[in-house]
């Protein structure tokens, strides 16, 4: 009896690993790999806002969106590695051609286009986030995406409240 009590106590040992933590499907891991590269774009656009950004509010928001986005790829970052999910290194083309346009513009100019670019890319985001939510296998990259949510729609809050005090709307 002792040893009947012994081999489940080793089954149940050995199949927790897997239990623990649920395999990605397609959709959570296309969602861990483009939120990945939306963090690393705002990071860097975050740090273009606060370093290049003529008003102050494009400043202080710049450090918010790279504070924030740098905290949460942290999070998204350990968790794909958790799930095996390999994660581009790089913002996608789209990412690094709006990052190449707002370094050749100064001013209202860089502040404006700065603004309008990056409530557009939380739109996205918002999105791609909102379909995971609805969409993904793994409760653990689903709560992931839920806790993105929030922090997502405050940057776009935020963005949207600049872009009508620098011109009218985002």
């Amino acid at each position: 009896m002792k040893w009947m009590s012994l081999i489940a106590a080793a089954l149940a040992f050995f199949a927790m690993p897997r239990l623990a933590l649920a395999q990605a499907s397609p959709q959570d891991q296309k969602w861990l790999q483009q939120a990945h590269q939306t963090n690393l774009a705002e990071i860097a656009a975050g740090k273009l806002g606060e370093q290049g950004g003529h008003a102050e509010s494009v400043r202080m928001i710049g450090h918010t969106l790279a504070t924030d986005h740098a905290e949460m790829d942290a999070k998204l970052q350990k968790l794909a590695g958790q799930l095996h999910v390999k994660l581009p290194d790089a913002p996608n083309a789209q990412q690094k051609a709006i990052a190449r346009k707002l370094k050749d513009q100064h001013g209202m100019q860089f502040d404006q286009t700065w603004v309008h670019d990056e409530a557009d890319g939380h739109i996205q985001a918002i999105e791609l986030t909102t379909y995971e939510v609805g969409h993904g296998s793994a409760p653990q990259v689903k709560q992931l995406a839920v806790k993105s949510l929030p922090v997502l729609k405050k940057h776009y809050k935020l963005l949207t409240h600049a872009a009508s005090e620098l011109h009218g709307g985002p």
